[in-house]
């Protein structure tokens, strides 16, 4: 069996510090690389961690709090000046379609992406899928749970 890697780019709250960034966390699997939420700064921790953000497949949001999306213009922008191609398939809460539109209007990002709010069952491959729950935290929160086959 292929093994999972997880890369945490960051695993802070609210407030970095020196040694801990925003929320980002980076599962890899067989042919997907899904980033489980984008804190400011998450394109540079891609730098320091020796991978590519161009070889992401999905971008799953929690929540809409500052320190786990801040840093989406920043990634969507560098993927488009990497020649990202194809599109960036985006899993989230209610309103994450509204927020995706609102980030690509203000910061002029042309990046091509598919999102999907969601509640349950996020998608599934032939190996696997991803599962969300509801979280109680204010505001629509999901969790996610990887599933091998």
């Amino acid at each position: 069996m292929e093994k999972i890697k997880i890369t945490f780019l960051g695993t802070g709250n609210s407030v970095p510090t020196e040694k801990r960034n925003h929320t980002a966390i980076l599962l890899s699997y067989k042919n997907e690389n899904i980033l489980v939420d984008c804190g400011e700064g998450t394109q540079r921790q891609f730098r320091i961690a020796k991978l590519s953000p161009t070889k992401l497949t999905k971008l799953l949001i929690t929540h809409w709090h500052g320190d786990h999306i801040l840093g989406i213009p920043g990634l969507f922008q560098t993927l488009s000046m990497s020649e990202y191609n194809k599109p960036l398939q985006i899993y989230g809460p209610k309103n994450t379609k509204y927020f995706i539109s609102q980030l690509q209007k203000t910061f002029n990002l042309k990046l091509n992406v598919h999102v999907e709010e969601i509640s349950e069952k996020v998608f599934e491959t032939e190996d696997f899928y991803v599962e969300s729950k509801q979280m109680d935290h204010g505001i629509p929160a999901l969790a996610y749970s990887f599933v091998i086959k």
